[in-house]
């Protein structure tokens, strides 16, 4: 856990070095906390959206090296659960099955602002975006503790509401390369003695997915005012 911690923490501050060395602009960083729910795609649930809700936190470091452009860190901490009684299911071990822990999503992200957005709020009151990258999730059920690569996408909108604050709202989700994350699986042990529908055999091998989303406030911790309108503008 301690490798994957200092490779993400490695990879943010060599960014940040290379996009301030590359050119001198203006610099804005920020700090924010987050608060939402968190859900699952997988075996259990394949497709019903914002099922099962369970709460979410975090937070997230930006640094920007535009006003389009910045390199984001965050984590999120929130909750997967589901249950097959909550599906009309004929395939009686995935009715039978379920399902519930807790995760630590960490991520390195890139993210493009659809509208130019800078720390002066009379330029620019708001701004949608979309952010992606490559992270880490640490899944923590059945005293166990599992890492898995992920990768993140997120969708969200910002607005500026004052020189140092903005809030916002967005909707991440996350792709496992793993079909384990709810912890059944066609191969267990339990139930190799079974016949699969086809329909259930598609599921097999498709990876798990799951989602954040919710609300998020920032505050900026640090900007010069050294501006290379070329660049910034």
């Amino acid at each position: 856990m301690k490798k994957h911690w200092l490779l993400l923490i490695v990879l943010t501050v060599s960014g940040s070095q290379a996009v301030f060395a590359q050119r001198k602009a203006k610099i804005i960083q920020n700090i924010g906390v987050f608060s939402g729910g968190s859900y699952y795609f997988g075996d259990i649930n394949p497709e019903k959206m914002f099922y099962d809700f369970s709460p979410a936190f975090g937070g997230f470091y930006n640094f920007w090296i535009n006003n389009r452009y910045a390199v984001r860190a965050n984590f999120y901490y929130g909750g997967l659960k589901a249950s097959g009684q909550d599906f009309d299911y004929l395939f009686l071990p995935l009715r039978n099955a379920s399902f519930s822990e807790s995760l630590l999503d960490m991520a390195i992200q890139f993210e493009f602002n659809f509208l130019p957005y800078g720390y002066d709020p009379r330029k620019r009151l708001f701004t949608p975006y979309v952010a992606g990258g490559a992270g880490f999730v640490f899944v923590f059920g059945n005293s166990q503790i599992a890492t898995q690569f992920v990768l993140p996408v997120n969708l969200g909108i910002k607005v500026n509401v004052s020189k140092k604050v903005d809030v916002g709202a967005e909707w991440g989700f996350r792709k496992t390369f793993n079909d384990n994350l709810d912890e059944w699986s066609p191969d267990n042990n339990e139930y190799s003695n079974f016949i699969l529908p086809p329909d259930v055999k598609s599921f097999s091998h498709n990876n798990d997915w799951y989602s954040f989303v919710g609300i998020f406030a920032s505050f900026k911790i640090f900007y010069n005012r050294e501006t290379c309108p070329a660049y910034w503008d």
